[in-house]
């Protein structure tokens, strides 16, 4: 018997939840499955499955192992993409996921600079929102994110940058930036909001609760994707939004945009980094030690992010 073989059997068998599954999914049949499971349990000395009539559910001696195993494969998986961009003759891929604005603004002139040190390798990054990159990295599709929301307590995660959002208007709603009180206009005002699922709809929202202010109480007319979608329509009078100091530099320097002042501290959020332990090959390890040590850096921080 292949204990690495075996091993496959018992992580497929764990998340799909029964044996039929895991014989459909790895093409086995399930007397096989079983014989591979029933080994593994004697070889462990305990049950690792517990099995009624819905299906089978880890046992506590399961969930280690469970735990054990697909660390095993990522070790596997890593080697294997070492070995073969050695065989090559390239030094490596690094594959990492960004939320907006790291991915937009953060992330390419730190990737750059780790380039310009290690010449020879490349690098792949998938964006989408914060929510959508938790969910990547949680299916084992990328190894390192950056996101604008809190990781699970049980992932490997840092503290990287905070994000400012500023409540971002056209001049034309210059006259509101005196007015008060501020729930009277804000709720009277047409509203762009981001996707709930990203992290600067999360932070806007909390904000927003700070002030007694619901989301069903706004006049919502646009909810989009992106922060340049907020920023585009924002720019053609289609309403107000929040939206990244990162994403709005330029165009409140230049004055396309202002800013409306709001009551209390400044809204920030925090970005994470998070990883998969261990990291192969190499270059992951190289390229998330040089991340997490760029959390103090402080020309990465947008001018109109110490003033908002």
């Amino acid at each position: 018997m292949s204990y690495i073989q075996s091993l496959t059997v018992f992580l497929y068998v764990a998340e799909e939840g029964s044996f039929s599954a895991a014989a459909k999914k790895l093409e086995l049949t399930q007397p096989t499955v079983s014989f591979h499971i029933d080994n593994l349990e004697k070889d462990f000395g305990c049950p690792l499955f517990t099995r009624t009539s819905k299906g089978v559910s880890l046992t506590i001696y399961g969930k280690k192992l469970h735990e054990t195993t697909r660390t095993i494969n990522g070790l596997i998986a890593g080697t294997h993409q070492e070995i073969q961009a050695m065989a090559q003759g390239s030094a490596g891929r690094i594959l990492l996921g960004g939320s907006t604005i790291p991915a937009d603004y953060i992330l390419p002139p730190l990737i750059a600079k780790f380039l310009k040190d290690h010449m020879g390798l490349t690098v792949s990054l998938v964006t989408g929102d914060s929510q959508a990159i938790l969910e990547k990295f949680n299916a084992g599709e990328i190894p390192i994110a950056v996101v604008g929301a809190k990781p699970a307590d049980n992932l490997v995660s840092m503290p990287l940058w905070h994000d400012t959002l500023v409540l971002a208007a056209h001049p034309d709603y210059k006259t509101y930036a005196q007015a008060s009180p501020v729930q009277d206009w804000l709720l009277s005002l047409p509203f762009i909001l981001r996707k709930k699922s990203s992290g600067t709809a999360r932070a806007a929202l909390d904000a927003l609760a700070g002030l007694n202010i619901a989301p069903e109480q706004l006049s919502v007319i646009m909810e989009v994707g992106s922060n340049q979608a907020v920023k585009a329509a924002i720019l053609n009078k289609i309403g107000i939004g929040f939206i990244s100091a990162w994403a709005v530099e330029t165009e409140l320097k230049s004055g396309q945009l202002i800013t409306l002042p709001l009551p209390g501290p400044a809204i920030k959020r925090q970005f994470y980094a998070v990883s998969r332990q261990p990291l192969f090959p190499f270059c992951l390890e190289s390229f998330w030690q040089y991340l997490i040590n760029q959390n103090t850096t402080p020309q990465l921080l947008p001018d109109c992010a110490h003033h908002s």
